[in-house]
């Protein structure tokens, strides 16, 4: 029979939290619909960022998705939007193929 062996794990070390000013979003902005078929996208972001995103959207209520969506709605808002050339736009995607593809 093998031995049993106990472990005590202790909890990792959590980087302080600075307090940020809080950011009123107008309801009007988040009850825009986006057109066209939603995109899955993967990145990297600051632990403490993510934090505050989950404390934030615990809180308010809000999904980490509509916690960004809005984000960037805002953050697009006043900015000038120039497409991308067609070479770039159309050049072939390098990754995964999708599963509905490999069949």
């Amino acid at each position: 029979m093998a031995k049993e062996r106990k472990f005590d794990f202790a909890p990792l070390p959590l980087p302080e939290v600075q307090e940020e000013p809080t950011v009123t979003i107008a309801p009007a902005a988040a009850a825009e619909v986006i057109d066209g078929a939603p995109t899955k996208v993967t990145f990297d972001c600051d632990f403490v960022l993510m934090e505050n995103m989950k404390d934030y959207g615990y809180w308010e209520g809000l999904t980490q998705k509509d916690i960004i969506i809005e984000s960037l709605k805002l953050y697009f808002q006043d900015k000038e939007i120039r497409p991308r050339p067609d070479k770039i736009r159309n050049r072939t995607k390098v990754g995964r193929k999708p599963k509905s593809a490999l069949v």
